[in-house]
């Protein structure tokens, strides 16, 4: 039976029902609608399975969709974590774009005012766990490093590095990714370019508040935590101070990789940490759990007002309680 309604002779045939038809006007006729919706909807089909979707094509679907699925479920608690485990976001810039106006807008609110980091997920420290698994570490032992007797104030220039690289984990959670800046701050942090020695745990943590409060820091994270989760490391004892310094020797040589320090300050920040690295495992880091008490006391002192405490305890003209001006290079090897 012929498709046309025109009066013609239909010199075609539909491949799907072999009915003749003259004419395109004829063939997508309402007689045959059926017939031809189905045939264009399995050409349709046939072609969409031979074609491949690259991976950003279906990532750029999931992030759009995730992101509408957000926007719809106002009333029901989204498991983000859920949502963004299979994204994959290539830079800032790209994740900035697929936000609108307002939502930039709100998180730079929440950035500002502090409020962003209660949906952030703390990161443990591995200084606040009870119980530490040490690996075995190529630390040179002291008496092959140096012949001289170490300072009996060496144990505050440990508490110093201790401090400022406690910090630095503490505002960089994950610092592989920030080498350079993490080590530019610990760097100013730490200080080691001065010839400062301190003689109590106080005066080193006078000085170290305020270098951070220079740097800014306190807007990011209170003093006084830092100085608690320094103190929780040093309990662990000698083992956990020469950690730190091999973790930070192992930073400075991927920094050094990255953007080459100066070949002399290499070399002067290196001997410092093999030496303090060696100090804390001889018999000379027993004296850590004394360093732990001091450190303690001065936190149970100190109470909430850092600065407040800071100024009472400076001398007039500017000096500090403790503080010693013996050059720093004479207590180390050269």
């Amino acid at each position: 039976m012929s498709l046309c309604t025109c009066g013609d002779v239909g010199l075609y045939k539909c491949p799907r029902c072999a009915r003749p038809y003259c004419s395109l006007s004829c063939y997508k006729g309402p007689v045959h609608s059926q017939c031809s919706e189905a045939f264009y909807r399995e050409q349709v089909e046939a072609e969409l399975k031979q074609r491949s979707v690259s991976k950003e094509e279906q990532d750029k679907m999931l992030k759009l969709l995730q992101r509408e699925q957000c926007l719809s479920s106002d009333d029901e608690e989204v498991d983000l974590a859920e949502l963004m485990k299979d994204v994959d976001i290539k830079s800032e810039t790209e994740l900035w774009g697929m936000l609108t106006e307002s939502e930039q807008q709100a998180f730079i609110k929440s950035l500002k005012s502090g409020s962003i980091t209660t949906l952030l997920k703390p990161k443990e420290n591995w200084w606040t766990k009870e119980s530490l698994v040490y690996r075995p570490t190529k630390t040179r032992k002291f008496e092959n490093l140096c012949s001289k007797e170490p300072s009996v104030n060496m144990k505050y220039l440990l508490l110093r590095v201790i401090i400022s690289y406690v910090h630095m984990e503490m505002i960089y959670p994950h610092k592989d990714e920030l080498l350079s800046e993490y080590w530019a701050m610990f760097s100013r942090l730490w200080d080691w370019e001065s010839a400062t020695i301190y003689t109590t745990a106080e005066a080193t943590c006078i000085a170290y508040t305020d270098t951070a409060n220079t740097a800014g820091l306190q807007e990011f994270l209170p003093i006084r935590s830092v100085f608690e989760n320094s103190s929780k490391l040093l309990a662990h004892g000698q083992l956990a101070a020469e950690r730190v310094c091999c973790e930070l020797y192992k930073v400075l040589g991927k920094v050094h990789k990255i953007s080459p320090l100066p070949k002399c300050d290499y070399t002067k920040i290196r001997k410092k940490l093999q030496y303090l690295a060696s100090w804390s495992l001889s018999e000379h880091g027993t004296v850590l759990p004394a360093l732990v008490l001091e450190l303690e006391f001065y936190i149970t002192k100190l109470g909430s007002d850092v600065r407040k405490f800071a100024e009472d305890l400076n001398k007039p003209g500017g000096e500090i309680a403790g503080k010693s001006s013996k050059p720093l290079i004479e207590e180390l090897p050269s």
